[in-house]
């Protein structure tokens, strides 16, 4: 039995991604209108509009008295998530997979009742649910105009998590808002010091040095603001550059272009989805598989993301580093997860090193707790190893799930052996 061997099949994906998003022109523009369960439009409220595959992209617009709104984008085939706020109203958010190139109405319906708390804004870095929740608490009263509430809730988050940097930057603004001028410097220098670029944080940094007459860190200020403003236009170029070069087919070209954005900006992520993508082309696996774990690491469901770690991995040849990967894809990829994970334990199984075999098994049932050999094989280990117990639980749930498998009556067999009396 362990000198069977088992032929499944990797699966490449070559839905290959748009080589990166460009920075250019409008293509679709969504005009919405807001109205209560009567049709009646509903004016001021706060509609935030952002897209897991564009880590930057973030639009806020406020409806008008006829209840309308409009957001333009210059990138379709991607999922927008937009997110409705206003007193009085239950908040709600809605996803749509845009597709079209032009313009297109949509209206939608708020209900009365208590707002909520939703997530928006970019995806966060953060393990912490309670520094998420009082982030968002926070976005939630920065629309508001309650600042007091907000600097409450923004401290709270980064006393639950000191590295959430979407939290500083949010803090900078509302602390220059309530004139804390010496808070929003040192919230800035918090933010800018766990990676930030945002205009918004180097400008409120710059003005609440200015307001604290500090002449020398305030010229400092100034400084970055002009220097990191230049590095982000000219990363944002090369960038584009790279994108041109990718749709031309010359993905050396890009993957080099790719790079020297992200020397300037480090942060700009389409550029590191870019990169992931003209790496793989000219097959620099490891150099994929690196970019595309920096976007998962603030992004840890971007599908685009999870998928190039996967076929990066996969061209490493590293089986550590593809369980990871396989373990990621699972539930966007069930099937290709699955068949991966069992393939890998099929391996050990063969080469008969029965713990990693076990251990790969047990990885499989993680991702998918109905993938009948998984059972059947760890139930041929148990034996090996003298778990009866183990073994028959393993042998029922395999029979329970495959009764006509072509390894049922070999199951059926050893489930007998293990019933019968021993002398």
């Amino acid at each position: 039995m362990r000198t069977r061997q088992h032929t499944l099949a990797w699966l490449l994906f070559l839905i290959w991604i748009v080589p990166a998003l460009a920075f250019g022109e409008r293509k679709g523009r969504l005009i919405g209108k807001v109205v209560d369960p009567e049709g009646k439009p509903i004016q001021g409220v706060v509609v935030t509009t952002t897209c897991k595959q564009i880590p930057n992209f973030q639009d806020v617009q406020t409806t008008d008295k006829k209840g309308m709104f409009m957001v333009d984008f210059r990138q379709v085939d991607v999922t927008y998530v937009y997110r409705f706020d206003k007193p009085g109203y239950q908040s709600m958010q809605i996803e749509q997979l845009w597709r079209l190139e032009g313009s297109q109405l949509f209206t939608w319906t708020m209900q009365p009742g208590q707002s909520a708390a939703l997530a928006g804004g970019s995806p966060l870095a953060s393990t912490s649910q309670p520094a998420i929740a009082a982030y968002n608490a926070g976005v939630v009263a920065v629309k508001a105009g309650d600042f007091t509430t907000a600097e409450a809730k923004l401290k709270e988050a980064v006393g639950q998590d000191p590295n959430l940097r979407q939290a500083w930057e949010a803090l900078t603004t509302v602390e220059f808002q309530l004139g804390h001028n010496q808070e929003a410097a040192e919230a800035a220098e918090k933010a800018i010091a766990l990676g930030s670029t945002d205009a918004s944080v180097l400008t409120a940094r710059w003005q609440a040095y200015r307001n604290l007459k500090d002449d020398a860190k305030a010229a400092q200020a100034q400084k970055d603001l002009e220097t990191i403003g230049r590095q982000t236009e000219e990363a944002k170029k090369l960038h584009n550059e790279g994108v041109a070069l990718a749709k031309a087919g010359d993905y050396a070209g890009a993957f080099a272009k790719y790079q020297e954005a992200l020397i300037l900006d480090p942060n700009l992520q389409t550029s590191q989805l870019g990169l992931a993508n003209a790496a793989l082309k000219i097959g620099k696996n490891a150099e994929a598989a690196s970019a595309a774990e920096a976007i998962l690491k603030a992004d840890p469901k971007n599908d685009q993301a999870l998928r190039l770690r996967y076929n990066a991995c996969l061209g490493l040849g590293d089986a550590a580093r593809l369980i990871d990967a396989l373990i990621g894809l699972a539930p966007i990829e069930l099937a290709v997860a699955r068949n991966g994970l069992a393939r890998l334990a099929f391996d050990a199984y063969d080469a008969n090193d029965m713990a990693v075999a076990r251990d790969r098994f047990n990885k499989v049932l993680a991702v998918d707790p109905n993938y009948p050999q998984a059972y059947y094989y760890l139930a041929v280990i148990d034996v090996g190893e003298g778990a009866t117990a183990e073994a028959k639980s393993h042998i029922e749930r395999f029979l329970e799930l495959a009764p006509n498998d072509k390894e049922a009556e070999s199951a059926r067999e050893m489930l007998k052996y293990l019933n019968s009396p021993k002398p």
